[in-house]
């Protein structure tokens, strides 16, 4: 298995094809039109962990971005962790723990951001337990449509970096999640 931390703005045509297939695979499109019409937009990492077998293949990604947020008003570096995804036949190989573990890592001691936080599905809450993130118990907000939203308590995990967990009523992304 080999790690590589990617800037964006630096990935080759052939990673950046290689991410698109990997996307098409994990999350293929909607056949509904109108419920791709209202789904949310999210983030653009500002770097990728691009995870690869021992074939070189890509195999894993977790995507990688810091931002200046509010807790209550005050401002929060945060360090998000998103677009986690695996082929589908390289799953329950460790790939994407490895992945998320290195995001952590180069976030906390690398990008010194002060709390990592991610968005995921129900199912998903226990498996990012076991790298340390916890339910955030305050209000999020971020962007849709242009419009800043509530997102439901239960998909929105944190883990503590330079401080502790935070203990706001309102975390305010100032823009659109990841």
């Amino acid at each position: 298995m080999r790690l590589e931390i990617v800037d964006a703005s630096q990935l080759s045509d052939e990673e950046a094809q290689a991410l698109r297939a990997l996307d098409a695979v994990v999350y293929p499109p909607k056949p509904d039109a109108q419920e791709a019409a209202v789904e949310q937009r999210w983030a653009h990492p500002q770097w990728h962990i691009l995870i690869r077998d021992g074939d070189q293949q890509l195999v894993s990604h977790v995507g990688v971005l810091t931002r200046i947020c509010l807790c209550d008003g005050d401002d929060i570096l945060i360090g998000g962790v998103g677009g986690v995804m695996t082929q589908p036949s390289e799953r329950r190989k460790g790939y994407a723990g490895a992945g998320v573990r290195r995001a952590t890592e180069f976030l906390q001691n690398e990008m010194r951001v002060d709390l990592s936080l991610l968005f995921c599905g129900p199912r998903m809450l226990s498996y990012y337990r076991r790298f340390g993130f916890s339910n955030f118990a305050g209000d999020t907000f971020a962007l849709r449509d242009g419009k800043k939203i509530l997102f439901p308590r239960s998909e929105i995990m944190v883990r503590p970096a330079k401080k502790a967990l935070p203990q706001c009523a309102a975390l305010d992304l100032c823009g659109l999640p990841w």
